[in-house]
């Protein structure tokens, strides 16, 4: 359950990022709510899925007797990085001009500045809420 609501919330706050970026910055263009909304259920799962392979892909590699730890940088930036490649490339596919990162790298940095909001945005929520829950515990 705990993982579904991180997901919707992600998914919240990605609809509005897009659509405040699609509003406000010539980088990012966004035609619809829905379209928004959408693309920010791709990152979301996008990123939640990576995330979770992340640590498997880390444990996994950290058991190893041959240089773990070179291993499991090279495999968390892969997978991190190259997991935010797809993410974009699947909006583009699926919605073309309708949803569009412009800017320097053919987009590549709006698409992560996007991200990366995003992932700020969810984490200061998701602290808040822990502060307050444990505040109440402790009242």
């Amino acid at each position: 359950m705990k993982n579904i609501n991180e997901l919707l919330l992600c998914s919240i706050i990605g609809t509005v990022a897009m659509l405040v970026y699609g509003s406000f910055w010539k980088w990012v263009t966004v035609n619809s709510v829905v379209m928004a909304a959408i693309s920010a259920v791709i990152m979301a799962v996008v990123l939640k899925s990576s995330v979770t392979f992340e640590r498997w892909a880390a444990d996994y590699f950290l058991n190893q007797r041959t240089l773990p730890k070179v291993k499991r940088f090279f495999s968390s930036w892969f997978i991190l990085i190259g997991s935010k490649v797809v993410a974009m490339g699947t909006i583009v596919f699926m919605f073309g001009d309708n949803v569009q990162f412009l800017g320097p790298a053919s987009g590549v940095v709006a698409f992560y500045l996007t991200i990366i909001s995003i992932v700020i945005f969810e984490s200061l929520i998701l602290k808040t809420i822990a502060r307050r829950q444990q505040k109440v515990v402790i009242d």
